[in-house]
């Protein structure tokens, strides 16, 4: 927890909640199977130890991804598809916010090109 004095002598307390980011869901890959990736602030979040996941229609992966977050403040996470000889497909965005506690809640992808894939995110706000 944070906090601050305003102008007029007014503490403000400030609470940090934690996004726990839950699982991936794919409802349809943009492509036969796609193999994605997470970002969040230019960096890669997921997989941690591998360069992308394979999704097809109907897998749900793990996700076990977590960050701190202002109360009242929302994030971007970035789908990513990878590709071996041209530059990676930026699939989508899922946009969190963090106005209470609780959850899990499901997001579904907001997609950024004409492309077919549809991708939901589980989480929540501790």
């Amino acid at each position: 927890m944070n906090s601050f004095i305003g102008s007029t002598n007014t503490v403000f307390i400030m609470t940090d909640y934690k996004i726990r980011l839950h699982s991936i869901l794919c409802y349809l890959p943009d492509e036969s199977t796609d193999e994605v990736y997470l970002m969040f602030n230019g960096k890669k979040i997921w997989p941690k130890n591998e360069t992308y996941s394979s999704m097809n229609e109907g897998d749900a992966a793990d996700l076990k991804v977590e960050t701190t977050l202002a109360r009242g403040a929302s994030i971007k996470i970035e789908l990513w598809e990878y590709d071996d000889l041209s530059p990676d497909d930026y699939l989508g965005k899922f946009i969190l916010e963090a106005d209470k506690i609780g959850g899990p809640y499901t997001n579904d992808m907001i997609k950024e090109d004409d492309g077919k894939a549809k991708y939901g995110l589980n989480w929540e706000v501790k």
